[in-house]
């Protein structure tokens, strides 16, 4: 083979070569436009909701000098707020009587050294977890009879829940951030194409008209009509 022909035969080579690898590149060109092509836009999903669980915790303690009065005196206060719920209305199976529990009030001598027992601590708790909260409410509201009629009877406010969040997040609209979406490619002169992803972030539920935020969300126990919001991410490619 001559010279010559050798050198055709290389040179058909070398183009060979730069022609693949410029297929090469413009196809990783093109790769690299279609991940690129995207865009996210973050908006806000809100809803109004009404709980329908409601929490309430209560308590009655009982002292005297002796283990065996403040018991009596707690037996006796225990079976009248235990009236007081049946005739209010609340179920059985709504209540939880907890175990009494015992604590003892002692007096440190004036040198320090030693404590003595002076007397004894009764206290018993009640628990009311109920889905009928109209009927609940009233029983909050009723309570203060029996603070009225001498019993030291102790309530906590109601813890207000609402046990259908989870479903929410499906159902929780993206509709801010698709209009957000919209209006960034028009400017852009392009238009939205398949929506990529969708992120809902944590629920924040506040009182109605609240600003309370949390990184990892907030609850709200205290009101009964709540707002629940997130933030939501929607990514979407771009034509």
């Amino acid at each position: 083979m001559t010279s010559s022909r050798l050198w055709q035969l290389a040179g058909l080579a070398l183009v060979a070569a730069a022609f693949a690898y410029g297929l090469h590149a413009v196809g990783n060109g093109i790769r690299a436009r279609d991940a690129r092509d995207v865009v996210t836009v973050t908006g806000s999903a809100k809803r109004s909701i009404s709980s329908d669980y409601v929490i309430w915790d209560t308590s009655v303690a009982a002292q005297d000098a002796s283990p065996a009065a403040a018991a009596a005196k707690l037996a006796k206060w225990t079976q009248t707020i235990r009236e007081f719920f049946s005739n209010e209305g609340v179920h059985a199976d709504e209540l939880v009587v907890a175990p009494i529990t015992t604590d003892t009030i002692t007096q440190t001598n004036n040198n320090g050294s030693s404590a003595q027992v002076t007397g004894y601590n009764l206290t018993r708790s009640f628990e009311v977890r109920s889905s009928r909260i109209d009927e609940i409410q009233k029983a909050i509201e009723d309570s203060s009879r029996l603070v009225g009629n001498g019993i030291p009877f102790t309530a906590q406010p109601p813890q207000f829940i609402y046990t259908k969040l989870p479903d929410l997040r499906p159902a929780l609209s993206a509709e801010d951030a698709i209009n957000r979406a919209k209006t960034v490619v028009g400017i852009a002169g392009q238009h939205l194409g398949k929506l990529r992803s969708i992120d809902v972030g944590p629920f924040q539920v506040t009182a109605p008209g609240s600003t309370q935020t949390g990184d990892y969300g907030s609850y709200d126990t205290p009101t009964r009509q709540k707002d629940v919001t997130s933030v939501v991410n929607v990514t979407f490619s771009v034509g």
